[in-house]
C-alpha cells in the first residue's frame, strides 16, 4: 500500500506540516506545529501490521517516561490531542482521504537522520564514531532492560546533532524495530519495516526468529562498520531485497578500510560475526567494550545565562514587586 506523504503547509488534523523529514518502510517522520509549538509527528503508513507497531512504540515511550528508568535518548511523548494526556492517549487516530492512519507526537529535537549526516560526511571524527555508537547501545539496551527486541536498526532511525564546546554527537532514537519480546516475537514478526541490508543473518532463517539480545548487538555493529568505512555495509540502492538479502546470506560485505584503529575494528568485527554465539551477549556488554577506548559521551556544557522561561519569570517576579511597592507608597501619602 503506497505510503501517503504530506508537503509543507499541509493539515495532518490540527497538526500543520513543516516538513518530511525521514520516510521509512513503516513510518515517516514529520517537522510539525502544533497548538504553536514545534514537534515531531510520527505516522505510520496504511496496514495492519505498520499501526500496531506504532501502538507499541506509542505505550512502550509512555511508560518509559513515567518510569523510575530514565533514558535520555528516548523522545518525549506529547499528548495527540487538545485536553487530552499521554495516560489516555498515548497515540492517536485521524482520518485522511480514505486511510484511518495512527500517529503520535513527541518533543523536538535539533537534529537531522544519521543518514543525511553520513552523506554530507562519510568520514566522521573517530571520536565521533564512538560516543555515537555508545548513545546507540544504550538506547538499544533501555529496551533490552524492559525484555523487548529491536531487531531493526538503522542510520534512518536515529536523529543526530553535533554539539559544540564541546564537540559531541547527541542523539535521539526515535524508531523501536519490532519491539516485543521473546515469547510473541515469532507471532509478530514481519520483516517489511526493515531494510535486509541491516538485518542480522538469522533474521533471514525460515526456521523462526528466536529472541536473542546477540541479534540487536550485530545491528549496532552494523551501524559501527557503516560509520567506520562511511558507506552502507552492504549496498542497497538500486537492488532489490533479493538480491541484498543474497548478499547478506554470503557474506559479502563492503571490504573494511580503516587500519587506523584497529583495536575497534576488531571489536567491530565481533559484533557483527554470523555466528550469534561468538557476538558480544548484550548491547551493555558492546558499549563497554568501547568505553574502554572513548570513556562516556563528555556532558552538554552548563549555561552561561538562565534559560529563557527563567529570565521571562524573573521579569514577571520584579514587576509584580515594584507594583506592590507603588500600591504600598500610594497608600502611605494618605
Amino acid at each position: 500500500m503506497s505510503p501517503i506523504i504530506l508537503s509543507y503547509g499541509e493539515w495532518f488534523g490540527d497538526i500543520e506540516i513543516i516538513k518530511p523529514v525521514i520516510v521509512l518502510r513503516s513510518a515517516v517522520l514529520y517537522e510539525a506545529m502544533h497548538q504553536k509549538e514545534k514537534v515531531y509527528l510520527k505516522v505510520a503508513h496504511p496496514g495492519q501490521e505498520n499501526k500496531e507497531r506504532l501502538k507499541r512504540e506509542s505505550l512502550f515511550l509512555r511508560d518509559a517516561q513515567f518510569g523510575k528508568r530514565r533514558c535520555d535518548y528516548l523522545p518525549h511523548l506529547l499528548a495527540p490531542y487538545v485536553g487530552a494526556t499521554i495516560t489516555d492517549d498515548p497515540y492517536g487516530k485521524t482520518m485522511l482521504g480514505n486511510h484511518l492512519l495512527y500517529f503520535y507526537l513527541f518533543e523536538y529535537f535539533e537534529g537531522q537522520p544519521l543518514r543525511d549526516l553520513l552523506m554530507d560526511n562519510p568520514q566522521l571524527w573517530i571520536n565521533h564514531v564512538g560516543w555515537l555508537t555508545i548513545s546507540l547501545a544504550s538506547a538499544i539496551n533501555c529496551i533490552h532492560l524492559q525484555g523487548l527486541f529491536h531487531y531493526g536498526l538503522t542510520p534512518d532511525d536515529v536523529l543526530v546533532r553535533i554539539d559544540d564546546e564541546p564537540s559531541v554527537p547527541r542523539i535521539l532514537l526515535f524508531d523501536f524495530g519490532i519491539l516485543v519480546g521473546k515469547q510473541n516475537i515469532n507471532h509478530i514478526w514481519y520483516d517489511d519495516f526493515v531494510l535486509p541490508a541491516y538485518m542480522a543473518p538469522e533474521l533471514l532463517s525460515t526456521r523462526g526468529i528466536r529472541g536473542d539480545y546477540r541479534t540487536d548487538v550485530y545491528g549496532l555493529g552494523i551501524m559501527l562498520y557503516e560509520m567506520l568505512i562511511g558507506k552502507p555495509v552492504y549496498p542497497f540502492k538500486l537492488k532489490g531485497d533479493a538480491e541484498v538479502i543474497e548478499a547478506v546470506r554470503k557474506k559479502e560485505r563492503v571490504r573494511m578500510t580503516r587500519e587506523d584503529v584497529q583495536k575497534i575494528v576488531d571489536i567491530t568485527f565481533r559484533a557483527v560475526s554470523p555466528q550469534p554465539e561468538q557476538r558480544f551477549a548484550t548491547a551493555a556488554d558492546f558499549a563497554e567494550a568501547l568505553l574502554y577506548f572513548f570513556g562516556p559521551p563528555p556532558p552538554p556544557k552548563k549555561r552561561r545565562w538562565p534559560s529563557a522561561n527563567t529570565i521571562i519569570w524573573f521579569a514577571i517576579g520584579l514587576l509584580t514587586m515594584a507594583f506592590l511597592i507603588a500600591v504600598a507608597l500610594s497608600f502611605t501619602q494618605f
